[in-house]
């Protein structure tokens, strides 16, 4: 009975011993072809990518577009003389910094160093 537990145990072991090395193997292969098939990826700097995806997304079409809209918006509501000028001064103000941050970081940028 002792012996018939030591084999199973020792079956166990090798089973496990095999199926890790075999895990192991896929998981390196898997991660060469990863890195022969995106080179950019093994040299890329993931926080630059997101904060550049962020800034696209704030600077890009839509935004650009839903500030077209709101300045329109302006325009109508002085045409209407419903314009509130608190209003419409926040949403100048509003598109000037979304819109100019880059070139306003870069401004005090160059005047530091």
């Amino acid at each position: 009975m002792l012996n018939q537990f030591k084999t199973a145990y020792i079956d166990n072991a090798q089973q496990k011993r095999e199926t890790s090395g075999k895990t192991l193997s896929m998981i390196a292969m898997l991660l060469i072809v990863l890195f022969f098939m995106a080179p950019e990826l093994a040299m890329a700097e993931p926080w630059d990518a997101a904060a550049q995806k962020v800034m696209d997304i704030f600077t890009g079409g839509l935004a650009r577009t839903l500030a077209i809209i709101a300045v329109i918006a302006c325009g109508i509501a002085a045409i209407a003389g419903k314009l509130s000028w608190d209003w419409a001064i926040k949403i100048i103000i509003g598109i000037v910094l979304i819109f100019g941050a880059a070139a306003i970081v870069d401004y005090i940028i160059s005047a530091v160093g």
